[in-house]
């Protein structure tokens, strides 16, 4: 960034020699060199902050987009938590009403081929 930033000093120190050049330079008022070279000075530093502050801008807004972003993002896991308790205790129940009256207790299985045999752990 630096070096872009030089780039423009030294573009615009070129202009000023050259518009120098072309004018009377008798007639107008001067500064001096270590002047000249402070105003310089002054402007890199500005142009320098302009281009820091350019890349801190677009951090902010990526950051700003990400907040929003993790904002819903915790929304859509609310409702999933909400949903996965919901059908958990509906499962629960369920198999209460389907298991309790065959007399099974603790852990159990279920096998997957018919019949489906309810078979307590051992």
């Amino acid at each position: 960034m630096s070096e872009e930033v030089n780039d423009v000093v030294n573009d615009v120190a070129v202009e000023v020699q050259e518009v120098a050049a072309e004018v009377d330079i008798t007639d107008n008022p001067t500064i001096s060199h270590d002047e000249y070279l402070e105003l310089v000075s002054m402007r890199q530093s500005i142009l320098e902050l302009k281009a820091n502050k350019s890349e801190v801008l677009e951090f902010v807004m990526v950051a700003q987009q990400y907040a929003q972003q993790l904002q819903a993002a915790q929304e859509r896991l609310n409702v999933l938590n909400e949903a996965l308790t919901e059908n958990t205790n509906a499962l629960q129940e369920r198999m209460r009403e389907l298991i309790e009256p065959l007399g099974v207790a603790g852990e159990f299985s279920i096998t997957d081929t018919e019949p489906h045999y309810v078979v307590p752990s051992a």
